[in-house]
């Protein structure tokens, strides 16, 4: 693994590959912008501003100069708890969050560009989806924090490859992010928004890992006798290093293997049945007065987002209930991209009430086929009697695993354009597209700056 990361660069990636990491990058800068002002940003920002520091990397949205480190930190837990950043289900992680926060902030203070930070990020997500593979589901289901158990792992391999360590450099950066995790059980931490702040923490450590080993530290080795085996009876140590050849290059890539974008800001298996509700009131004019009953027939990885009646922002996002009453109420996926987790909306009784008549059951059948497919049944039963059902794989719809660089510029507008104004959005999206293009990254931060003229 250490050599197969460490060996990255921009010459080596495959083109798809190489579209896909831009994908990457501009999907995860639209959701930073979109948590400037969210969950506990403001607390971050004022925490790394208090701190000081050489002036390495730009503290957005002002501009302000602190370390990369403590940059990290904070664009990182702008966007963990918004839940609109990618998932990739075949480990159970969410590499973007923290690995293009690393990669942005270490380059700044580097010096580098596009070009140096394309194959560190693939890197990261190589790494990171891997390590989530070995666990999965295993370690979701006993109740850890995916991002707090792995989320270090990513950035612990972008930045080891940003500070261009070789092979033993990657490899000791790697077993350090492993030894700092875990660091968060699961929902526990759901109801409260320090859920935002374990974002941070990964990327933060990641770096922290990285730094130390090209200080000489050295990281854990018997990985799948003693880490793999203390967090789960059920690993799978040879997915690690499945798709590496003996020689260190990659011959399969997990980031075209099941990165999902998302497009609602709720957890990621709810997905599917936030789709088929809005086909189903699409298709057949559904009107919220005359719903009786709201059925989910989904996997066990869906169901368990069963609280009907959120009370906070970060429950809310991961209430299927909740969720579907408010496609349901509205017809506006709109919604589910930020309005409908407000204070106000929470308290909404239509929405309460609706919730009150979605049921949840199980299908082992679908489970079984997760993370290849990403089923669920939705059926809406109505006064007069008729039933609506659809089946529906997330996995089946292109934008979720092969998005088109529409795709991600349609959704980057949608939540960074409110934010930086229509000039300033148009330039990110150039920036991006052209990645490997630009020598350093003033020009990018200077444009993610909401009213920055500079």
């Amino acid at each position: 693994m250490g050599r197969a990361a460490a060996g990255l660069t921009l010459q080596n990636l495959p083109a798809e590959v190489l579209l896909r990491a831009k994908q990457r990058v501009l999907d995860t800068i639209g959701c930073m912008v979109a948590g400037y002002e969210g969950g506990i940003a403001d607390s971050i920002r004022s925490y790394v501003l208090s701190q000081g520091g050489r002036p390495e990397a730009t503290l957005l949205p002002g501009g302000e100069k602190t370390t990369a480190a403590l940059a990290g930190l904070a664009h990182s837990t702008y966007i963990f708890g918004l839940e609109l950043a990618d998932a990739a289900p075949r480990g159970t992680v969410h590499p973007g969050c923290e690995i293009i926060s690393v990669a942005l902030a270490l380059a700044e203070r580097l010096g580098l560009g596009g070009a140096a930070i394309l194959p560190a990020v693939v890197a990261g997500y190589e790494i990171e989806i891997r390590f989530g593979r070995a666990l999965h589901p295993d370690a979701f289901y006993r109740g850890w924090s995916t991002i707090g158990l792995l989320g270090a792992i990513g950035p612990a391999a972008t930045a080891a490859h940003l500070l261009r360590l070789d092979a033993a450099g990657m490899d000791n950066a790697i077993g350090i992010a492993l030894n700092l995790a875990p660091c968060a059980t699961g929902r526990a931490h759901q109801p409260a928004t320090v859920k935002w702040l374990v974002g941070g923490q990964a990327c933060s450590t990641g770096l922290l890992a990285a730094e130390m080993a090209a200080r000489g530290t050295t990281g854990i080795r018997d990985v799948a006798g003693t880490w793999l085996a203390v967090l789960s009876e059920k690993n799978y140590p040879q997915r690690l290093t499945e798709g590496i050849d003996e020689d260190g290059t990659f011959a399969q890539w997990e980031l075209l293997s099941g990165v999902i974008t998302k497009y609602y800001a709720a957890v990621g298996p709810i997905a599917s049945a936030i789709e088929a509700t809005f086909m189903l009131i699409r298709e057949h004019d559904i009107q919220p007065a005359d719903v009786v009953e709201i059925h989910a027939e989904c996997m066990r990885r869906t169901a368990i987002f069963n609280k009907p009646h959120p009370e906070s922002e970060i429950a809310a996002r991961g209430s299927m209930p909740y969720c579907l009453a408010v496609a349901i109420c509205t017809s506006d996926p709109g919604q589910l991209l930020g309005p409908a987790y407000r204070p106000e909306a929470l308290r909404n009784e239509a929405y309460r009430a609706m919730a009150q008549k979605v049921r949840i059951t199980e299908n082992e059948d679908y489970e079984r086929q997760y993370p290849a497919r990403s089923l669920v049944r939705i059926t809406i039963r109505v006064k007069s009697g008729a039933s609506h059902s659809l089946e529906l794989d997330r996995s089946q719809i292109a934008r979720y695993l092969a998005p088109s660089n529409a795709d991600i510029e349609e959704k980057f507008r949608l939540i960074a354009t409110p934010v930086l104004g229509q000039a300033k959005a148009d330039q990110v999206v150039q920036l991006v597209w052209k990645f490997e293009t630009l020598t350093d990254l003033r020009e990018l931060m200077l444009a993610l700056q909401p009213g920055s003229n500079k």
